[in-house]
């Protein structure tokens, strides 16, 4: 009988069950099968990705392809947003201090958050492996989870200060340093790049170089582009003459927006028609400027959301009032989407911050549209120190975060914190 028991027992523990040989049968097919390994994986958040490329070299193979973050992209961003959903902020000054702040947007959040305590110490700035004591670092553009780093030495040499320009992935921390694509110091002091990377039409990215200077009551110009498929510059061979044109005093070459494979300038003046450059076709078409007056020093906002244009300016000048216009898809016409009212915003916080609130004191830094059908937030920057999220459908407002007074605020605002140097970040895998 005992030996019958042992016999029992050792078959027990050397043949698994029938379920669990089923089990492992699969697991073999599944681990095997790269399509359908990519097809799990791809729904997975980024953090567990980079934990199991670990487990094997091909999983490390395939979590890193080019395929796989095409399909991850895909389904991570849901169909209702047209554009990728945003993950933070970026803000960077311009007056070569190297601050750089981030801000995480939790779509969550915009409608119920408490306040997000920003902390300024290195093991938190996305960014830090490119700033030190001797470097002024900026973030010069982004787009599609891409960002475009421009590092500046605080040492001059005869040709001027040393810059590099850099590609980088806050996600993946990767990055690639482009070659500087003159053999000396640029003859034209104004300069303007922007990063242009769509993963739905290639897998590489340029960038596009605007020189500028002021020549006989215009702006010369010349125009170059990077390629990372060719790991070289160029210069557009049918702009202007000699790869220089010429550009109107009136537009603004400071606030570009891409959109749908196109760089946007916005003219101040209704007389003059707006510019965009076309980055595949590599031609300079116009559009029309926004139908109103645009005070070069009054608060205004240019930007895209869900693969439209948009321009937010006020509309009273006694008032915190925006106007929300919307180009429409056809480059016909500016259409007004929303009218906001904030002036009980501003009454509110102003009681409760207890501090006194102006009219350049209340600045849109981004337009978003929310996971909701409906929900469209302004991300304001108000007073000299505060986030806030305003949703227009609801007229809700939440206090996202308070990153500090700059050295340059004043009680008249920050104006630190122009729309030129705030940059969407967007989670993904994509290699640099």
């Amino acid at each position: 009988m005992a030996s019958h028991l042992r016999r029992c027992h050792r078959n027990n523990v050397q043949r698994p069950s029938r379920a669990v040989q089923i089990s492992v049968a699969a697991a073999k097919i599944i681990v095997g099968n790269a399509d359908l390994v990519m097809e799990i994986l791809k729904r997975l958040p980024v953090k567990s990705l980079f934990r199991f490329r670990s487990v094997s070299k091909t999983w490390l193979f395939l979590i890193s392809s080019h395929r796989f973050s095409l399909l991850h992209w895909l389904h991570q961003q849901p169909p209702q947003f047209h554009d990728p959903k945003i993950s933070g902020l970026f803000f960077t000054s311009r007056s070569g201090s190297g601050l750089i702040k981030f801000i995480p947007l939790i779509y969550s959040d915009l409608k119920n958050s408490t306040t997000i305590t920003i902390n300024g110490g290195d093991e938190n700035n996305p960014l830090a492996q490119f700033t030190d004591v001797n470097t002024s670092t900026t973030v010069d553009s982004s787009c599609n989870g891409f960002l475009l780093i421009c590092c500046q030495t605080k040492l001059y040499t005869y040709s001027g200060p040393r810059r590099s320009f850099h590609v980088y992935n806050p996600t993946t921390k990767q990055f690639s340093t482009l070659p500087w694509p003159f053999s000396q110091a640029f003859t034209f002091p104004g300069e303007n790049v922007f990063l242009v990377f769509d993963p739905l039409k290639s897998l590489h990215y340029k960038v596009v170089l605007l020189q500028s200077k002021l020549h006989r009551s215009s702006l010369l110009c010349q125009l170059h582009i990077y390629s990372s498929e060719t790991n070289a510059w160029s210069s557009p061979p049918n702009i202007g003459d000699q790869h220089s044109f010429r550009v109107s005093l009136r537009v603004n070459l400071n606030n570009g927006v891409y959109c749908n494979g196109s760089i946007h300038w916005i003219s101040y003046s209704q007389l003059e028609n707006s510019i965009y450059f076309d980055v595949d076709e590599e031609r300079f078409c116009s559009m029309p400027s926004p139908p109103f007056l645009i005070t070069v020093y009054r608060f205004w906002h240019f930007g895209k959301s869900r693969g439209h244009l948009h321009f937010i300016n006020y509309y009273d000048d006694n008032g915190f009032n925006v106007n929300v216009f919307e180009m429409e898809s056809d480059y016909s016409k500016w259409t007004l989407k929303y009218r906001v009212d904030l002036n009980a915003m501003v009454v509110d916080l102003a009681s409760k911050e207890e501090m006194v609130v102006c009219d350049d004191t209340v600045s849109v830094l981004r337009l978003i549209h929310g996971e909701d059908e409906g929900d469209v937030f302004l991300v304001l920057f108000v007073g000299t120190n505060m986030i806030i999220s305003y949703n227009i459908k609801d007229n809700i407002f939440k206090k996202l975060a308070d990153v500090g007074r700059h050295p340059v605020s004043s009680s008249r605002g920050l104006s630190w914190f122009k729309d030129s140097s705030v940059y969407r970040y967007i989670e993904t895998i994509f290699p640099v």
